[in-house]
């Protein structure tokens, strides 16, 4: 089944007094024409300007100007259409320099009259050509576009040239210059230390055995930042030898920190239910015990334990229902003097059980409101354990200096640091357990909230020994701000 024929818009622009008839006789070579004449350069630009063509047609010379100077008097308004110069005699003479037929078309190649029907062949093989042109620049277009979507970059590498192609998506996620070099070897370079040797062999592999691989890995960009990619590889073999690998790195470093996420959802889930079948049962237990107690003997002690533990009751629920609301969630985030968040955190603890005192002035990215809530709960942690007259010291970490690409910027952030008798090894790793708590009248929720909130900015948090042997918190990740 034959397609259906398109029409060709074609405009003419010749000032002969010739041009109306060779552009019908151009009609009559091919029915799809449909040939409309502009007898100057201005004519022609406002044609253009004014109407849809396909394709420009001319013998050549228009206003005193011919080939290359014609095409770039009406180049503007023309845009990207194909251009071409015949050289059918316009009964005037056949027109100078008329070898020239655009797109790609180097024309007749003598200054001899050609028949009207073999200008309509040319005609034809440029628009076909320049058709393809146009499909290919729109399938390129629509590849650059989805990689630009999906983060994603195709490469390839020739063994035995060894050279390799990459697109632009690929430059863009190693954050390289258009005009920069990429080699296999300054690709590995970008991965992180620890995952430096795997993606190494893995391609090696992918060389000497033919061995295809998917790997997510840890990756720095040429801007010093940190992200995930899935890198893939696929061998090409022919008569058992490799001869080429075809790859495509995909930046996942949005859909790793929604797994994260998830995974700190599902830990969270585990602390309520923890909360809500042991914590909250055993004061309620022992409530219940207590009440039999106090009915049968009537002791006004009995009745005090008894609203001591409805009271812890009521305190659990109200760090339950926090930590559900506020979740792993932070309002808009803005550079934060961490001293004046420090003083206001401090007036809510007992000033007299716990001295505060900031190193140095330092501002950080953060949400105000959640920070200084970090901050209340860590210094009133360290009023209950660090002990009287206890001291707690907020400064800023450096990172260790290195020269090391690789090195992580993780290092930047702060510390809160008491000299209390500090928290056991072994208990360090459960202390922001939701519950976890060593005060005989503690809910165990003041850290977990911490852990909450630095999570919350894309932050970690760990706790070791102060200089003075109490706890010391150190919070990373963090941006610091400049003044």
């Amino acid at each position: 089944m034959k397609r259906e024929r398109d029409s060709i818009r074609i405009l003419y622009l010749d000032g002969h007094e010739s041009a109306d008839r060779r552009a019908r006789e151009l009609e009559d070579a091919d029915s799809r024409f449909t040939v409309e004449v502009a007898g100057s350069v201005t004519a022609g630009v406002d044609r253009l300007t004014n109407e849809a063509f396909d394709c420009l047609v001319s013998p050549g010379e228009l206003d005193g100007r011919t080939g290359v100077g014609l095409l770039s008097a009406v180049s503007e308004a023309a845009e990207d259409l194909p251009f071409v110069l015949s050289t059918v005699d316009t009964g005037e003479g056949v027109a100078s320099g008329a070898i020239f037929t655009g797109d790609g078309d180097s024309g007749p190649g003598s200054a001899d009259p050609e028949t009207v029907e073999r200008l309509a062949a040319r005609i034809e093989t440029v628009l076909s050509e320049h058709r393809a042109s146009q499909r290919h620049k729109q399938r390129a277009n629509i590849f650059e576009k989805a990689q630009r979507i999906a983060d994603i970059g195709a490469w390839e590498y020739g063994v035995e040239t060894d050279r390799a192609f990459i697109t632009d998506g690929v430059r863009r996620i190693h954050g390289l210059d258009p005009d920069e070099v990429m080699t296999p070897e300054r690709s590995i370079e970008h991965y992180h230390p620890d995952d430096r040797q795997t993606i190494r062999e893995a391609f090696q592999q992918a060389i000497e055995s033919g061995e295809s691989y998917d790997l997510e890995l840890r990756f720095r960009t040429a801007d010093d930042d940190l992200r995930w990619v899935r890198t893939r590889g696929q061998p090409e073999v022919e008569d058992g030898d490799t001869v080429r690998v075809l790859g495509t790195m995909h930046d996942i470093t949005d859909l790793k920190r929604r797994e994260r996420k998830l995974e700190q959802q599902k830990e969270r889930f585990e602390e309520f239910a923890h909360v809500v079948s042991h914590d909250i049962r055993t004061p309620l237990q022992l409530a219940s015990g207590l009440l039999d107690e106090a009915e049968r003997t009537g002791d006004p002690e009995a009745f005090e334990r008894i609203r001591q533990a409805h009271q812890q009751i009521e305190t659990l629920i109200e760090n339950v229902l926090t930590l559900a609301k506020q979740g792993l969630g932070i309002g808009a985030t803005e550079p934060v003097e961490v001293d004046e968040i420090v003083r206001a955190a401090s007036e809510s603890i007992d000033r007299s059980t716990v001295a505060v005192e900031t190193v140095e002035t330092f501002r950080i990215e953060a949400d105000p409101n959640r920070l200084r809530q970090l901050f209340e709960n860590l210094l009133a942690n360290a009023a209950d354990h660090a002990g009287p007259d206890a001291t707690v010291t907020v400064g800023l970490i450096e990172p260790l200096p290195t020269t090391t690409r690789g090195s992580d910027r993780g290092g930047h952030g702060f510390y809160v640091s008491d000299d209390g008798p500090g928290i056991p090894v072994d208990e360090r790793d459960d202390v922001f357990d939701a519950g976890y708590s060593t005060a005989e009248d503690g809910t165990g929720f003041g850290l977990s909230i911490v852990k909450e909130v630095a999570l919350a900015h894309g932050w970690d948090i760990s706790v070791t020994e102060s200089r003075d042997g109490g706890a010391r918190f150190e919070i990373t990740g963090v941006e610091i701000v400049s003044p």
